[in-house]
């Protein structure tokens, strides 16, 4: 049946919802990232490490909490799983910050549509995360997030065809790279998404 009697315990939610925090601060500083000066980069690149090792914070907090609780807003496996596909996520993410903004631009219009889509789907999954006590009123976001991941996928396709133009290894390599981490980033919340869909099968 439908979490309608929700456990009084938010602990974990909490955690998650910072963690969801985290992922779009790390796309916010990488979308500045992708159009700074070198000058600056610096700086935005040891913002991404920091986020990225708060995400791992965040990730072995909620697992020490989850072996310690005893009441939980759902089944530990599947707070431990939103965990782990949002810190890799993350962890994807920084990983990008080390090939922004040179290997992006000779494809900003690929970079920032990818950006885009992964920035509003951080937004969908805190907005889920938020609404777990509500599971019934959560399908058409978990649509949302599956479209948003087709489309990201669209995008992904059509930069891998774009770089069949180019004759520079040193550019292919560079943004092959980029791309293996957004869609690494991307695939994480696939993950996240599908596992959401899990949980309202099986809650529902």
């Amino acid at each position: 049946m439908s979490l309608r009697f929700f456990p009084s315990e938010t602990r974990s939610l909490s955690l998650l919802t910072s963690l969801a925090d985290v992922l779009r601060e790390a796309l916010a500083t990488a979308s500045e990232l992708f159009s700074a000066e070198e000058a600056g980069a610096g700086a935005l690149r040891e913002r991404l490490e920091a986020l990225e090792l708060k995400s791992t914070d965040l990730h072995y907090a909620l697992l020490t909490h989850l072996r310690t609780s005893f009441v939980n807003p759902l089944p530990r496996e599947d707070l431990y799983t939103f965990s782990k596909h949002l810190a890799r996520a993350i962890g994807f993410v920084a990983s990008a910050g080390s090939s922004l903004p040179h290997a992006a631009d000779r494809r900003r219009d690929r970079v920032t549509e990818l950006l885009e889509i992964l920035g509003r789907q951080a937004d969908l999954s805190r907005k889920a995360l938020a609404g777990l006590g509500r599971l019934e009123e959560l399908e058409d976001l978990w649509l949302d997030l599956l479209r948003l991941s087709s489309r990201a996928r669209r995008t992904q396709r059509a930069w891998q065809l774009d770089q069949a133009g180019e004759t520079k290894v040193s550019t292919v390599v560079t943004q092959q790279v980029l791309a293996r981490d957004l869609q690494g980033a991307s695939d994480a919340l696939l993950g996240f998404t599908d596992h959401l869909g899990h949980v309202l099968v099986k809650e529902s």
